[in-house]
């Protein structure tokens, strides 16, 4: 069953290593083309399709990015003097215009984001060599396809249940309860409202999702990646035969040690060099979530504490909480995991056969455990770790201010 499901998540938006193709990247693509972010020229894609995938993203990002957060914007500026509305009203508008800044970055930075695909490509058909390599290397897309599927699933079916009881209970939930705070103009028929609160929240969220996670993407790619470098020395190991006449042994090596290891160092430098990137196009956006995540679990948090567990707003506010508790997680987890595996490259350098080897080796050698002391970190805007104690962080700071939240509305 296990291997059916691996076969499936490999088969799904297929890999090539031959080629360079990454199928997660493909599907992290596709999956913001079809919600209306308007990415075009990462995949081959004829005149005609860029035309259309240009003109729908205009047309998705305008009405639904800016113009529906336009509306929250405006019913937070109606309710600021009460305080439970201004904390749901605050948790959408800051999600959402997070939400933009993310699109409109990734727009911004689409040159910059065609030439780090490609180097991932290039990265992909040149230095996966041995069945090991492959076997990491197509685990980690079907880990990094699968991830994406349970986030997608978690924020569609927040989006579908609320949805339902929008529907169910206009009345009630239109206008008047998170996550639709939303003023919407008079002259719009109820119906036109109901389908434009539905939709604009759930596209809205898949949008966000595709965003936040073509980041990740690249951030566990470059994972793969390490541990794929890792493995390359595992051709610098040799075996020797030591011979029972003389005391000298045998090295059993066919390959050119040093053009290995100068391969080896290519591919090392050219991994800084999609860190780096990658840090740059995708760090600010990182740290405005980071800094509104924490209002957004307060606000959350304390809308949880003052609502009946029964209520239907209750229900949304928990799974949406979720939502953002994911969005966070899987940043800090990866961006952690890749940290984690830079700091094995000394080790795996060391542990090679150097003494068997001769001074260029040594010298190239030399030159990776070098650069292999600085780790591969990825930051929110250069002031805080993507890892695990700055997640926990968040949350630590989030609950601080629910007891705070929950004083004043006592009082």
């Amino acid at each position: 069953m296990k291997d059916k499901f691996k076969t499936f998540m490999r088969d799904f938006f297929p890999s090539n290593v031959e080629k360079g193709e990454i199928g997660s990247v493909k599907l992290n693509i596709w999956l913001a083309q079809i919600t209306g972010v308007p990415i075009i020229g990462l995949k081959n894609e004829s005149s005609l399709i860029k035309n259309l995938i240009l003109l729908y993203g205009i047309f998705t990002t305008t009405v639904v990015t800016f113009i529906y957060t336009g509306f929250e914007m405006y019913d937070l500026y109606m309710n600021w003097h009460d305080l439970d509305s201004l904390t749901q009203n605050t948790c959408l508008s800051l999600t959402h215009v997070s939400g933009a800044i993310k699109t409109v970055n990734i727009i911004f930075h689409l040159p910059r984001l065609e030439g780090v695909i490609r180097k991932l490509k290039h990265v992909t058909k040149t230095y996966i060599k041995s069945e090991k390599q492959l076997v990491v290397f197509y685990d980690g897309e079907v880990e990094n396809k699968l991830v994406l599927s349970i986030y997608i699933g978690i924020v569609g079916f927040t989006g579908f249940m609320g949805m339902i009881m929008l529907y169910m209970n206009p009345e009630a939930v239109a206008g008047k309860i998170f996550p639709y705070r939303v003023i919407l103009p008079d002259w719009m028929p109820q119906q036109l409202q109901l389908l434009y609160m539905g939709l604009s929240v759930i596209i809205f969220a898949i949008q966000i999702i595709a965003v936040d996670y073509l980041n990740v993407t690249i951030i566990n790619q470059i994972r793969f990646q390490l541990n794929i470098l890792n493995l390359a020395f595992d051709d610098l190991i040799v075996e020797t035969q030591a011979n029972s006449r003389e005391t000298k042994s045998l090295v059993l090596y066919k390959d050119d040690p040093v053009k290995r290891m100068d391969s080896i160092v290519e591919h090392h430098c050219l991994l800084r060099e999609l860190r780096q990137e990658t840090e740059d196009i995708f760090s600010q956006p990182i740290l405005w979530q980071f800094m509104t995540s924490v209002i957004i679990f307060a606000m959350t948090g304390f809308q949880a504490t003052v609502r009946s567990s029964g209520s239907s707003a209750a229900v949304l506010i928990y799974a949406y909480c979720g939502c953002i508790f994911c969005e966070l997680f899987v940043y800090c987890w990866f961006g952690n995991e890749v940290s984690e595996q830079s700091k094995t490259l000394g080790t795996s350098g060391f542990h090679s056969s150097w003494y068997h080897f001769d001074r260029r080796y040594g010298k190239s050698l030399l030159i990776f455990l070098t650069n292999a002391q600085r780790p591969f970190v990825f930051t929110a805007g250069g002031f805080m770790g993507l890892s695990l104690p700055s997640f926990t962080g968040i949350l630590s700071k989030s609950y601080s201010y629910i007891a705070l939240l929950r004083q004043i509305y006592g009082k």
